[in-house]
């Protein structure tokens, strides 16, 4: 194991405050002995290798780009997208046709991926009957149990739950208490809002795998941004979690994170004719126009009505009151909030801009800590044009019709010849399990704007963690090139 050392005179003063009166030679010794595995990971430098600093500039690629600021497709081009994909997804056979490459590996779960609560085409519950309504419900909430079932789980200080503790999550999910008949209820979320497998709280409220390299929560699903509407169709013993059928996912949300309301109400609020959209990581609104005090955040491609009235910088937002009904308030924004008024134009100079506004944004595959991974990234930035990619990366390439995939049979250079025949800034590859938006080349290697958990070693041994949104090459995921990787190019 390499040693790493604890530097710095202040580090050093409160070392020896704790260990006595010692020489600062008596210190390092006593460091060297004691600070083993208690440190941070080793951060992976901001410039990869084989990579260059300019090329971690937005300026950079925009001086590559031959038309930077042609529109390459209208709002209304771009919503018709959203149509075809979604009529796609929904017939009985969407897959019908595809070579065997381009198939998605939807994993075990029913119809889902390999932890629950995943969805490939939202079908509205209320145009089933109440009694199909409750047995999705008990399907679903089965799957939860089973996967809690399935491995050890630990709490967020990296204690393994026990079965007890497992069992209070599973009791309170009240699987018995499902009716033979659900009400659907429809509401909205107002905040940014995590779909869990569990109804827990802290600290025991995550699901971490490992404690070690990879502290994921394995008890999250999606977040939902602020304003989405969801389905309600069973709550927690507690009452704290309702259970929520959406566009993202099915899960518990939080009971207070969402305000119930009419299907018209919600449609109108969620798909407003005026609306500012966030254009940056998170996006703050205050509860008067001075903005001296934060009421809450939006994040990338979220959007919100603009105010009825000429108010500058006034948005509606929407609130719970405490018997759950859903009212719309007042917020303002800062005069420098980085939000667009309607869709930003769909131009390559807008794409890198936007997309480098996420750059060394930290690398959170489920949402527990409402962060983003190497899908839920790229639906962000491509929402703020207007884009609805699909959530789960195994489905990316069926929003688009490129039927070109990149085989590990045809060798390093081969996949980079077929990656860079597709057009930079506006293709996302995928290989399944990761996905990546190509920005160019540099010596024949494509590079690429990358979200991801993993890290390198480099020629000293020294294990270092990216782990974070990057500029890098496509071989930094070791498996990418491993496996058929597919295109989506929207253009």
């Amino acid at each position: 194991m390499k040693m790493r050392y604890i530097t710095g005179i202040g580090a050093l003063a409160v070392i020896a405050a704790a260990l006595g009166t010692l020489s600062e030679a008596q210190t390092l010794q006593k460091v060297e002995e004691k600070v083993l595995a208690a440190d941070l990971y080793n951060r992976a430098p901001d410039v990869l290798p084989g990579i260059l600093p300019e090329m971690r500039t937005p300026e950079y690629w925009i001086g590559r780009m031959e038309r930077p600021d042609e529109v390459i497709l209208t709002p209304e081009q771009i919503r018709a997208m959203n149509e075809a994909y979604q009529a796609k997804i929904h017939s009985p056979e969407p897959f019908t046709g595809a070579v065997k490459e381009r198939i998605p590996d939807l994993g075990p779960y029913n119809p889902g991926h390999w932890w629950p609560g995943f969805v490939v085409a939202y079908t509205d519950l209320a145009t089933v009957t109440p009694r199909a309504a409750a047995d999705t419900v008990r399907a679903r909430v089965a799957q939860e149990i089973a996967y809690l079932k399935k491995r050890i789980f630990g709490s967020s200080l990296a204690v393994p739950y026990n079965e007890r503790e497992i069992g209070r999550f599973i009791g309170d999910m009240a699987l018995d208490r499902v009716p033979d008949e659900v009400t659907i209820r429809y509401a909205i979320t107002v905040r940014p809002s995590r779909v869990r497998i569990a109804p827990t709280f802290p600290p025991q409220e995550v699901g971490l795998s490992q404690n070690g390299k990879t502290r994921w929560d394995m008890f999250n699903v999606c977040v939902l941004k602020i304003a989405q509407p969801v389905t309600v169709l069973h709550q927690s013993q507690t009452g704290e979690y309702v259970f929520v059928y959406s566009s993202e996912g099915c899960g518990w949300v939080r009971a207070d994170d969402v305000a119930f309301g009419t299907p018209e109400a919600i449609a109108r609020f969620s798909d407003p004719p005026r609306f500012a959209v966030a254009t940056a990581d998170r996006v703050m609104f205050y509860s008067d126009p001075s903005c001296t005090y934060a009421s809450g955040w939006f994040g990338m491609g979220s959007r919100l009505p603009l105010a009825d009235s000429n108010m500058p910088r006034a948005i509606k937002i929407p609130v719970r009151m405490t018997n759950g009904r859903l009212i719309t308030e007042t917020a303002w924004l800062a005069g420098d909030s980085d939000v667009s008024e309607g869709w930003l134009p769909y131009t390559r100079r807008a794409v890198v801009t936007t997309a480098f506004k996420l750059l060394d944004t930290p690398y959170d595959w489920t949402g527990g800590w409402y962060g983003r991974n190497h899908v839920s990234q790229y639906r962000d930035i491509f929402a703020c044009f207007g884009f609805q990619l699909p959530y789960e990366g195994e489905l990316l390439t069926y929003y688009g019709h490129s039927e070109k995939v990149a085989l590990p049979a045809m060798g390093k250079k081969g996949q980079f010849r077929v990656m860079l025949e597709h057009e930079p800034f506006i293709t996302i590859q995928s290989c399944g399990h990761h996905a990546q938006l190509l920005l160019g080349e540099y010596n024949g290697e494509p590079i690429v704007l990358d979200q991801h958990g993993y890290g390198y070693t480099d020629a000293d041994g020294n294990e270092l963690e990216i782990r974070r949104c990057n500029v890098g090459k496509v071989t930094n995921v070791t498996y990418f090139l491993k496996r058929p990787v597919t295109f989506l190019e929207l253009k």
